[in-house]
C-alpha cells in the first residue's frame, strides 16, 4: 500500500510527471489488450478458419452477382 501511495505522490508532484505516468500506463493497458486481441483471434481463426464465409480469399466482403 505504501508504494502505491508513494507512486501517486510522484505522479502527482507536476503536470509533467502525470502526463508521463499517465502515457506509460497507457501504454501498458494498451499492449495487454493488444496481446489479448491477438490471443482471442488466434483462437478464432485456428477454430474457424480463414476467410470465413462471407469473405471472399483476401479478406473483403463478396460481392453478390445480384447488387450488381
Amino acid at each position: 500500500m505504501t508504494t502505491m501511495m508513494e507512486f501517486l505522490n510522484f505522479m502527482f508532484q507536476g503536470f509533467w510527471y502525470f502526463v508521463g505516468c499517465a502515457m506509460i500506463l497507457g501504454g501498458i493497458g494498451n499492449g495487454i489488450c493488444f496481446i489479448w486481441n491477438r490471443f482471442w483471434r488466434h483462437w478464432n481463426i485456428r477454430k474457424h478458419g480463414y476467410p470465413p464465409i462471407h469473405c471472399d480469399a483476401d479478406g473483403d466482403f463478396k460481392v453478390d452477382k445480384k447488387d450488381e
